[in-house]
């Protein structure tokens, strides 16, 4: 690994933190919007905020887009319709904390499938990292009592289907222009999940406040249309299993910021798994720093 290439593995993974961030701030906002909003429709009218906006800030660029980028976009689009139903149906047959507990095994499926299907057995740091950071969102998920139904099975689909989101950005993200890549495959997810939502649920009123139509914005535009532009453009220089674990990191953050806006209790074992956490995402990232020394040596 060349200094411009450590650099530029450095500075994906910081921006991918910084997405972490991001969304774990859009946590307490999504639970708001879920009272006034049903589930397909909170995520329709998510997306079609951001795909508007990234329609007209990018049209020329998907004026210009090639057959690839339309192919890529259009099934990368469809995975991710997949994803936000899997979500809505987990969290009907199950609860948020089951869900964040099962869904987050993605982060361990990552490493793996990327063996799978490349045959290219990511490193020891890597499938470390992973182990550490699912233990801990085990830890910050765990209830006590907690029962695994049926309908846990939608949790363990989303796990593979984020697992195979993070896969397809990154490859995608390497063939085809990342700003045009956000811009037609969250088009595609907005105009996919519309439709879902006609056919499944009522329509919804759109008096929905001045707090709650800010949260959709900060959702749409923060969490959706900046988030998706970084994740594109880092998933270009970064390896996946390093993508997936610093993601990880929403989950402690949104519960901090919920602790810190007073949603949630501040809880002993929560901050053990967001640690265990943080030290899955350092040790992932030491690889890096590891093999500069090395190389200097």
């Amino acid at each position: 690994m060349n200094p411009s290439s450590r650099r530029a593995v450095l500075a994906a993974d910081l921006s991918l933190f910084l997405v972490a961030v991001v969304w774990g701030a859009g946590f307490p906002f999504c639970a708001h919007l879920l009272e006034v909003l049903s589930p397909l429709w909170m995520v329709a009218l998510r997306l079609s905020l951001s795909a508007l906006f990234l329609l007209v800030l990018f049209r020329r660029r998907v004026r210009e887009a090639d057959r690839e980028a339309w192919r890529g976009s259009l099934a990368l689009g469809a995975l991710m319709t997949g994803v936000f139903v899997l979500l809505a149906l987990g969290l009907a047959a199950s609860s948020p904390g089951k869900q964040a507990f099962i869904s987050g095994t993605y982060v361990v499926q990552v490493p793996f499938l990327l063996w799978l299907l490349y045959r290219r057995r990511p490193s020891l740091f890597a499938f470390g990292g992973a182990l550490v950071v699912s233990l801990g969102l085990g830890i910050m998920a765990f209830t006590p009592g907690m029962r695994f139904v049926a309908g846990d099975l939608y949790n363990a689909v989303l796990a593979l289907g984020c697992a195979c989101q993070v896969l397809a950005i990154g490859w995608l993200a390497r063939r085809i222009d990342p700003l045009t890549l956000t811009t037609l495959h969250l088009s595609f997810a907005a105009l996919f999940l519309t439709a879902l939502a006609l056919l499944l649920e009522p329509l919804p009123s759109l008096a929905l406040g001045a707090v709650a139509w800010g949260e959709l914005l900060f959702v749409s535009l923060g969490g959706t249309v900046v988030a998706f532009l970084v994740q594109c453009t880092a998933q270009r220089f970064t390896p996946e299993s390093h993508a997936a674990v610093i993601m990880s990191l929403e989950s402690p953050f949104g519960y901090l910021i919920a602790v810190w806006l007073g949603l949630d209790p501040w809880s002993p074992r929560a901050v053990l798994g967001g640690l265990l956490i943080l030290g899955g995402v350092l040790l992932t990232e030491s690889e890096t720093f590891l093999r500069r020394e090395a190389e200097a040596a």
